[in-house]
């Protein structure tokens, strides 16, 4: 398409790309501009065009795009750099470690079988209950010292059990 051809379509439908844009843009400044822009486009690409009759169409559709490119431009920005660095962390322990909680937990509880009821009773009171030694030794009906006594010769054979199992 030639030039002159160009401006013989546009001069009929000058009109109705000024009033779709300011229409769109609702009265601000830069409405003469994107009717401009869309000019131009639509003239640089005016070989693009395959059937002269859906000018008006094709003109029009040229100029809603530069409408959209506007408000696209003029859309805030904010960059990530901007906001403060979070690190969101996943506090559930990994799968890894919970699988490894899991085999020490079953390797205690083997452990803890091999034991007599008396040495498994003074180290579930305090190492698994979080019992004051005291408070054992009172719940057992022992003297403090006999208790405490009792309670790190079964630590020993647990240790003992543990590694044997290893």
């Amino acid at each position: 398409m030639s030039g002159e051809t160009f401006e013989i379509l546009l001069r009929p439908n000058l009109q109705s790309v000024r009033r779709l844009v300011h229409s769109r843009l609702k009265g601000t400044d830069h409405a003469d501009d994107i009717v401009q822009n869309a000019l131009l486009r639509a003239f640089s690409h005016r070989d693009q065009l395959r059937n002269e009759s859906q000018f008006k169409s094709w003109l029009l559709s040229i100029a809603f795009n530069e409408v959209r490119m506007f408000f696209r431009k003029s859309r805030p920005c904010i960059s990530l750099e901007d906001f403060p660095h979070r690190e969101f962390v996943d506090r559930a322990p990994s799968p890894l470690a919970q699988c490894e909680r899991q085999q020490q937990q079953q390797r205690l509880r083997a452990g803890l079988a091999r034991l007599t009821k008396r040495d498994r009773t003074a180290i579930q009171l305090v190492d698994l209950s979080g019992m004051k030694a005291e408070d054992a030794a009172r719940r057992l009906a022992v003297s403090k010292a006999a208790f405490k006594s009792a309670h790190f010769r079964a630590r020993q054979r647990l240790g003992q059990a543990l590694r044997k199992a290893a």
